[in-house]
C-alpha cells in the first residue's frame, strides 16, 4: 500500500512538473504578431527560425476567442505561444466585469495551448486608465489562470523619464502589486521603445537586478521591442536580441512587435537578420537546465533528432532512454540532479546515425527528480524523470 500510494503522488507530482514546464527555458526567443491576415506566410515564417520561437499573439479587443483557433493550432506546432490578453491601449475601454469575462472566454477557450497568458500589457502606462481599475484588472484575470495551473506574465512598460510619478514603472510596481503576485508571477517582461523616451538606452543590467529583487521567484526579460523607423529595424533587432544581461533568471524575451510586418513572409531581408541574431545570442550553459517539453536549444532545421520520455517513469532502480541521431556525430547523454550536478554518463562518444536504447541504473541514488540532457552537432534536450525507492 505504501508503495502504491507513493506512486500516486509521484504522478501527481510529474503532471505538476509538466504542468508547469512548459516553456522554461534559460532562453527565450520571443516575436509578437499583432495581427492573423496571411496566416500560412505567419507559420511558415516562425517554422523556419533557427531557434523554436515564442510568438506573442494580440488577441484584438471585442473579437470571440472563437477566431483565433485557427491560429493557434497552426502556430503552436512550430512555436511555443504567450496569448496577450488584450493589447494596453484598449484596457480603458474594457470595465472590471468585461475584463474577467474576456479572461474567462480566452483562457476557457485555449487553456495549455497557450503557453503563457499574459494577464496584463503595459499596465502602468498612463493610457491604460485608473490605476485602481487596472489593478483590479490584473488580480482578476491573474486568479483566473493561476486557478487553472497556467503560466502567468505581466508586462510592464519602462519609462524613467518619460512619465508622471505615479506611473513610473517601480513606483507603480511598488504601490499596486500584491505580495501574492510579486512572488507568484512566472513570468515579469519590460516593454520599451527608445522612439518614446527620446533614444535613452538604460543601464539594463541595474533595471533588470531591480526588477529581480522585486519578483525574486519571476523569469524577466524585454515584453515588447522595436522601432517604426525603417532605417533603424536591423540595428535594433542586433542590439536587443544580443543584449547579454547577467541578472538571475534573465531569459531574453524581446518579442518584436513588428514581426508579422518586417519579417513575413520569411524571405524578407529582416527575417534573415532576426534569425541570424537569434543565433548570437549568449551560449547556453552546461547546467542551466530546465525542461521545455524536452527541447532546450532547439533547432528546428535538425528536427530529426528526437530525445525520448524514459520508461518506466518513476522508476526504480533502472529505466530506458531511447534517442535518434539523424548524423554521425558526437553524441553525449549525462543525468543531472536538481542542483545542476551531474550524476551519471551515459554516453559520451561518437556514434553512427541512427537510434539508440540506453539503460540508467540509479541504484546508487536517492530518490528524487533527475534531469536527463542529449547533445549532439548543434542539437540538444533535455527531460526529466522521477527516481522512487
Amino acid at each position: 500500500m505504501k508503495k502504491i500510494f507513493g506512486l500516486i503522488i509521484a504522478v501527481l507530482f510529474l503532471t505538476q512538473i509538466s504542468n508547469a514546464s512548459v516553456i522554461d527555458t534559460n532562453r527565450v526567443f520571443g516575436v509578437t504578431i499583432d495581427g492573423i491576415n496571411k496566416l500560412s506566410n505567419t507559420v511558415t515564417s516562425l517554422k523556419n527560425l533557427h531557434y523554436k520561437p515564442t510568438t506573442r499573439i494580440v488577441f484584438d479587443e471585442w473579437v470571440a476567442a472563437t477566431q483565433y483557433v485557427t491560429a493557434v493550432n497552426q502556430i503552436h506546432p512550430v512555436s511555443f505561444i504567450m496569448g496577450e490578453l488584450l493589447d494596453s491601449y484598449y484596457m480603458k475601454q474594457y470595465n472590471l466585469t468585461q475584463y474577467t469575462d474576456r479572461t474567462n472566454e480566452y483562457v476557457n477557450q485555449f487553456g495549455s495551448s497557450v503557453d503563457i497568458w499574459e494577464i496584463g500589457n503595459e499596465v502602468n502606462g498612463e493610457w491604460c486608465g485608473t490605476i485602481s481599475d487596472v489593478v483590479a484588472k490584473i488580480n482578476a484575470a491573474y486568479n483566473i489562470v493561476i486557478a487553472k495551473h497556467l503560466k502567468t506574465e505581466l508586462t510592464v512598460y519602462y519609462n524613467k523619464g518619460c512619465c508622471n510619478k505615479n506611473n513610473e514603472m517601480f513606483y507603480w510596481i511598488n504601490k499596486n502589486i500584491s505580495a501574492s503576485m510579486r512572488t507568484g508571477l512566472d513570468y515579469v517582461l519590460i516593454s520599451y521603445y527608445e522612439d518614446d523616451c527620446n533614444g535613452l538606452q538604460p543601464n539594463w543590467k541595474q533595471v533588470f537586478d531591480s526588477l529581480h529583487t522585486l519578483f525574486p521567484n519571476s523569469k524577466i526579460g524585454f515584453g515588447e521591442c522595436g522601432t517604426s523607423t525603417a532605417s533603424k529595424k536591423a540595428s535594433y533587432m542586433r542590439r536587443y536580441y544580443t543584449m547579454n544581461v547577467t541578472t538571475p533568471k534573465y531569459i531574453g524575451g524581446y518579442f518584436w512587435w513588428y514581426y508579422r510586418q518586417d519579417c513575413t513572409p520569411y524571405t524578407k531581408a529582416l527575417w534573415d537578420t532576426i534569425n541570424t541574431v537569434m543565433q548570437a545570442v549568449p551560449k547556453f550553459q552546461a547546467n542551466d537546465i530546465e525542461d521545455n517539453n524536452g527541447i532546450l536549444n532547439n533547432d528546428n532545421s535538425m528536427n530529426k533528432y528526437s530525445l525520448e520520455n524514459n520508461f518506466p517513469n518513476p522508476f526504480n532502480p533502472s529505466t530506458s532512454i531511447n534517442f535518434n541521431i539523424p548524423v554521425d556525430g558526437f553524441v553525449k547523454l549525462k543525468v543531472y540532479d536538481m542542483a545542476g550536478r551531474e550524476v551519471a554518463t551515459l554516453v559520451n562518444e561518437v556514434r553512427v546515425a541512427g537510434s539508440y536504447s540506453v539503460e540508467f541504473n540509479a541504484s546508487n541514488l536517492t530518490s528524487g527528480v533527475y534531469f536527463y540532457k542529449l547533445t549532439s552537432g548543434n542539437f540538444s534536450a533535455t527531460k526529466k524523470m522521477l527516481l522512487i525507492k
